[in-house]
């Protein structure tokens, strides 16, 4: 065992091995960050999880690790030790020798690109009113399919309408080209009888549609320029084309955001959308609480963020309804073999993040999350690197080894998964 630091007796958890020089072996670039949210519980001990090495062949994974913020080394507690070797008291005075603390997940097969980020609506609460108004270049999107072998599915999905990016066709051509599957989602006001040709041409699998409220006058008052009852006619439209013609997709989904004075109109929303043509429940969210979206909100609309939480465990109680009149958005996934999400390690410590596909800005700009609208490195831009080189560039992976463990970068302050 490794002598303990000078302060041991400030902190009993230093009956312990000091493992910080198999950890710095292993993978010195996976570190705790400086500069992150508070974690709960913790003040200068923070702890981790990682698979253990014991003596030269005896593995134990999700093991608890101390890591000291002060004296920055890593340490396994005797009390830790315990936890994990149960049965194995004969490995109580063995060393570890080795660590592994890649636990995200690392084999995505899907990308979330934004293609534009205008939009004919100017919903108060969306920060793409915000943001520079472009599109992505059709060229730019024909690299990251190069730079992305292994992608099987893509949503044309960010901070604006997707079907007014001109080329939008062409992008949902290129991937179908390739085998991808492709989804979007949609305010719904831009189903020509055209539009609605190509959508089913083109074999986009999924188009979800945002409706805030039943009511149309309330509809508008968050989703500022929309017309509820042109988009229930555009649904039904597509629906009846899609049928009448013989197309399989694409598939008809909800999702809203709703508020306090709409908290309870869940249920209401999905049987008008039933009616209307749409087939699959996705999911409704409360009023994004993360501090880059607080931000941009009005003034008058301050008094929405203390109730989120209600309206949160409002739409988790209604979703239930959402769920047995509509077909659930996994079931659908499954059933046509869509690559959305795939299985993660489980953090038994703390609530963590561990995105299973890739977000891009239309810059190229991977970022951790859709929630992060700023770029972190050029190395990470996917129109200029391969996937594989962005997943293994080590800033990525510190972030993502932090994410995992609950330890969170200060741009995510407000995020649901940081409460």
């Amino acid at each position: 065992m490794t002598t303990p630091p000078a302060n041991a007796h400030l902190n009993p958890a230093y009956a312990s091995e000091d493992i910080t020089a198999v950890w710095e072996h292993c993978h010195a670039h996976l570190q705790p960050l400086e500069d992150a949210l508070p974690v709960a519980g913790d003040d200068v001990l923070i702890k981790i999880n990682a698979h253990i090495r014991i003596g030269q062949d005896t593995w134990f994974d999700m093991a608890t690790i101390s890591y000291d913020r002060v004296l920055r080394r890593f340490f396994l507690t005797q009390q830790d030790r315990l936890a994990m070797l149960r049965d194995r008291t004969d490995l109580m005075n063995t060393p570890v020798t080795a660590v592994n603390a890649r636990l995200w997940s690392k084999t995505p097969t899907m990308i979330n690109i934004e293609p534009t980020t205008r939009c004919n609506f100017s919903c108060w609460y969306c920060v793409g009113r915000h943001m520079q108004q472009d599109d992505i270049r059709l060229e730019d999107f024909g690299r990251m399919l190069d730079n992305f072998p292994e992608v099987k599915t893509i949503a044309l999905v960010g901070e604006g309408e997707p079907l007014m990016h001109k080329d939008f066709f062409d992008m949902a051509q290129m991937a179908k080209d390739r085998g991808i599957r492709v989804m979007i989602i949609s305010n719904g006001s831009a189903f020509s009888q055209s539009v609605i040709k190509k959508l089913c041409e083109t074999e986009v699998a999924y188009v979800s549609i945002s409706i805030d409220s039943f009511d149309p006058a309330t509809f508008a008052e968050s989703r500022i320029d929309g017309d509820l009852e042109k988009i229930l006619r555009g649904i039904k439209q597509l629906r009846d084309y899609r049928d009448a013609n013989g197309f399989k997709f694409p598939k008809i989904a909800l999702k809203g955001t709703l508020f306090s004075h709409t908290i309870d109109q869940l249920p209401a929303i999905v049987d008008l959308a039933k009616k209307s043509g749409v087939e699959i429940f996705e999911s409704f969210q409360a009023l994004n609480p993360m501090k880059n979206y607080v931000r941009i909100y009005p003034k008058g609309q301050a008094p929405q963020l203390p109730v989120a939480n209600r309206v949160a465990q409002a739409i988790e109680r209604d979703s239930v309804y959402g769920r047995e009149q509509l077909q659930p958005m996994n079931d659908f996934l499954a059933e046509n073999n869509i690559d959305f999400s795939k299985p993660v390690l489980n953090n038994p410590l703390r609530k963590n993040c561990d995105e299973t596909w890739l977000y891009s800005l239309l810059s190229g700009d991977v970022t951790p999350c859709c929630q992060i609208k700023t770029p972190i490195s050029p190395r990470w831009n996917i129109f200029n690197n391969r996937v594989a080189d962005i997943l293994a560039d080590l800033e990525y992976e510190n972030v993502r080894f932090n994410l995992w463990n609950g330890i969170f970068p200060v741009y995510c302050d407000g995020c649901w998964k940081t409460q």
